[in-house]
């Protein structure tokens, strides 16, 4: 389901939407909680409360409402402890709800009794926009930012239910990222361990962390998280993590100025243990030209479903919300690799639409590759196995050697090193990532030269050009705007 929001003029909505039967139903709530939490109850219920109180995101609000799926309709309760907007909540072992968190106002931990309604338990001096609430030991909870409730950065304060307040060492190094409403029951890997997206406050770098009993550790991870994608777009991971706990799996969320989405699955079961976590990464492009900017939600069966948003501002060269223009677009994401660790991303088998057009089109295309008749399940099997393998062989051996790098780099000096021939790798590259060879060593040269001018901004970019691969200061430049949409210059002034 969805719940609230904005229209593209900035006025809340009172409705929420379910899908079911293959369509999306619209039902009525009492209030608008544009702003607002949501959180799943263990009767199966939802409760939705605060929000903005006036169109444009302005001002706080005090209504709370329960949602029953079964029934599709909504109940208000008791009003909040004090109006509120951008909060929190988290639900207790005995199903009594915590609430923390403001914005441009007061904030303080509340506690909601389903006999005795919202009640203050603790004042905070500086209060959160959307703050983590994670259980610690027994009865004690930690309560942190992202942003202070006036849009400040946070620090490393961490609020006690029980104890007194805090500077946590590792919050002085990562700061937590910013949460776009997922609820801190998202981030649960079992008991009181909850995994946490950050960023390093000198250099920007995105990492996780493990809240395990309200002690805060670094999590290794076996490869760096990209802040710039193929294309030379930063990346933003603006979404928390999503824990997928049969799979033992974690997800993250971002987006490049550009539109694509893109995704981090991180496989944790080694984090239990104290080991390191893998993690793979994914992206899509929309066929309608940009994804909204909006939370894709992890389902049961294992997919993201991005609901709604708002646009991105076009006319900023960093990524911001556009709140006056809104989607009414749903998205689901099968996130399964086209091929395995070692190439330099996985692509998404399809961002595709719920309305079914799109599989339509995926469908009509895999059969055109493969007509009925041409193998038997087995040797698809196979052939689809050898293939990947032969793939993964050649970005390693791309990456290890640095062949792209060679100024006259041929596709028979790869095919001849691999112990192949041309026409099965080109044939290997159209078939698995679509992208011709050129293609794909410019992209890694574009990479490389990225990667200098980050490293070493004192280089000339001839010098750039030539490190990188490239036969001229033109071809590098035309093949520099074609895979960014800016020129090297441009580029350097954004990073």
């Amino acid at each position: 389901m969805v719940i609230g929001g904005h229209t593209d003029g900035f006025k809340p909505l009172e409705t929420l939407e379910y899908f079911a039967d293959g369509a999306w139903h619209e039902v009525p709530m009492h209030y608008s909680h544009d702003n607002g939490f949501a959180l799943p109850l263990p009767d199966g219920t939802v409760m939705i409360g605060g929000g903005s109180a006036e169109s444009f995101g302005i001002g706080q609000s005090w209504g709370v409402e329960i949602y029953d799926p079964a029934s599709h309709r909504t109940r208000a309760i008791a009003i909040l402890d004090r109006k509120r907007t951008l909060a929190s909540a988290q639900v207790l072992p005995d199903g009594r709800v915590f609430v923390a968190g403001n914005w441009y106002a007061d904030d303080a931990l509340a506690l909601f009794d389903p006999e005795t309604g919202f009640s203050t338990l603790k004042e905070f001096p500086s209060g959160w926009e959307r703050p983590w609430i994670f259980p610690a030991t027994e009865g004690e909870y930690l309560v942190f930012g992202p942003e202070s409730n006036f849009g400040a950065p946070a620090g490393a304060l961490v609020e006690r239910l029980l104890g007194d307040a805090y500077q946590e060492p590792l919050l002085e190094k990562w700061e937590p990222a910013c949460n776009l409403g997922a609820g801190s029951h998202n981030n649960c890997i079992g008991g009181n361990a909850y995994l946490l997206a950050a960023r390093r406050r000198d250099n920007g770098e995105m990492g996780l962390l493990k809240v395990s009993d309200g002690v805060f550790t670094e999590v290794e991870l076996n490869a760096s998280i990209p802040l710039v994608g193929n294309e030379g777009q930063p990346i933003d991971w603006m979404a928390p993590v999503q824990v997928d706990r049969p799979r033992r799996q974690a997800w993250m969320q971002a987006f490049d100025r550009d539109g694509r989405c893109h995704f981090a699955r991180i496989d944790y079961d080694a984090v239990l243990d104290g080991g390191s976590a893998s993690v793979d990464f994914f992206r899509a492009a929309c066929p309608e030209g940009r994804f909204a900017l909006g939370l894709a939600l992890l389902t049961p069966d294992g997919r993201l479903v991005l609901a709604g948003g708002v646009a991105q501002d076009e006319r900023k060269t960093e990524i911001v919300d556009d709140n006056f223009a809104t989607a009414e677009d749903v998205w689901a994401f099968h996130l399964e690799p086209l091929a395995e660790a070692g190439f330099p991303w996985g692509w998404l088998l399809g961002g595709i639409l719920l309305s079914g057009g799109a599989c339509f089109l995926i469908e009509r295309h895999f059969r055109k590759r493969h007509p009925a008749g041409d193998d038997t399940p087995e040797t698809s099997v196979a052939n689809t196995k050898l293939r990947t393998d032969l793939m993964t062989q050649m970005s390693s051996l791309i990456e290890e050697k640095e062949l792209y790098r060679r100024k006259n780099l041929r596709i028979n000096d790869v095919a001849t090193e691999l112990a192949t021939n041309k026409t099965y790798i080109s044939a290997i590259l159209n078939n698995l990532s679509g992208e011709k060879f050129t293609s794909l060593i410019t992209r890694y040269r574009i990479e490389y030269a990225q990667r200098l001018m980050r490293e070493h901004p004192e280089m000339l970019l001839d010098e750039v050009a030539d490190e990188s691969g490239f036969s001229s200061r033109t071809s590098f430049f035309r093949s520099f705007k074609a895979l960014t949409g800016m020129t090297p210059q441009e580029w350097k002034k954004i990073v």
